[in-house]
């Protein structure tokens, strides 16, 4: 059990963007070299279940994937920059008479 973690973390350090070798790469290259990494495990796993028919799809629909998550990212920091700070919560519990 205790391989396995050690492999999970590794695993995790390999995919973590503050921990990995692509740290201080430009979002850009690190969109590109996601999707060609993406594409090599794709057709790699294919070769592998000697699944070649379907090895396009797979290299599609991962680059969509990572694609929309990356999107999604951008997206969620773009708004967050250009909103204004939320107003301070006014409501109050009073929780002496709750219940």
């Amino acid at each position: 059990m205790i391989g396995w973690l050690k492999l999970g973390k590794v695993a995790y350090g390999l995919l973590d963007s503050t921990k990995n070798a692509l740290k201080t790469a430009p979002m850009e290259y690190k969109f590109v070299l996601s999707n060609t990494l993406a594409a090599m495990w794709c057709v790699a796993f294919g070769i592998y279940t000697a699944e070649l028919l379907f090895i396009g799809y797979n290299v599609i629909g991962r680059t969509v994937l990572i694609a929309a998550v990356f999107f999604t990212w951008f997206i969620f920091t773009t708004e967050k920059k250009k909103a204004p700070p939320a107003p301070p919560n006014k409501v109050q519990w009073n929780l002496e008479s709750e219940g």
